[in-house]
């Protein structure tokens, strides 16, 4: 009987260590996920650095529509460059469209390709956007000096280029939006502590 009795103390104790160990490690997990920085679209050092007015582009698009980009507007602009051979830049397809749904009356997404017209039609009907202002051509691409898919950059409606990175995912198009708010030229930027410096002292457009 003694024996059952000390049994069982041992298993309590027991027990109460399991249960204060993993107490410890939640808290744990808890602090390391507050140090852990979001990840933002990572921003490559190439082309008009951020703040910078952006090129000014006059592009036609799939439909022959003229499409500016750079200029004074009465929104932003969301320019999204893809491929149809671009695995990630098709997954992020939905959450492209989502921004352009949730923030139509104040940011104008234009998605932007080259290459083939065939491909680009297969993606175009397989991701549903007839509606959407998609550019096939070289000439964006050049004058931003993009190098790498899936790329986005933000013009405001100013025509001042805001923000800019390579997006894999919902995230990092997110990121892009909200520095908009923070200041910096990116997330990783306002996390380091390095503001971008006003706008205003930028000369304008010729």
């Amino acid at each position: 009987m003694e024996l059952l009795i000390a049994s069982n103390i041992l298993l309590w104790l027991l027990l109460i260590a399991v249960a204060f160990t993993v107490m410890a490690l939640v808290r744990q997990i808890g602090v390391l996920h507050g140090r852990i920085a979001p990840a933002g679209a990572l921003m490559v050092d190439k082309g008009v650095a951020v703040n910078d007015p952006a090129p000014r582009v006059t592009a036609a698009d799939r439909q022959g529509r003229a499409v500016t980009i750079g200029y004074r507007s009465d929104r932003a602009q969301l320019l999204f460059f893809l491929a149809p051979g671009c695995p990630v830049c098709k997954s992020l397809l939905p959450a492209v469209k989502s921004i352009a749904r949730d923030n139509a009356g104040e940011l104008q997404v234009i998605y932007i390709s080259d290459g083939d017209m065939a491909e680009q039609q297969t993606l175009i009907e397989t991701h549903q956007l007839h509606n959407a202002t998609y550019v096939v051509g070289p000439e964006i691409g050049m004058t931003y000096q993009i190098g790498k898919l899936p790329y986005a950059v933000l013009v405001d409606p100013a025509g001042v280029l805001r923000a800019k990175g390579l997006v894999n995912s919902r995230e990092h198009l997110d990121s892009l939006l909200e520095t908009r708010h923070l200041g910096s030229a990116s997330l990783q930027h306002y996390l380091h502590g390095q503001p971008v410096a006003d706008p205003g002292n930028h000369r304008a457009h010729p």
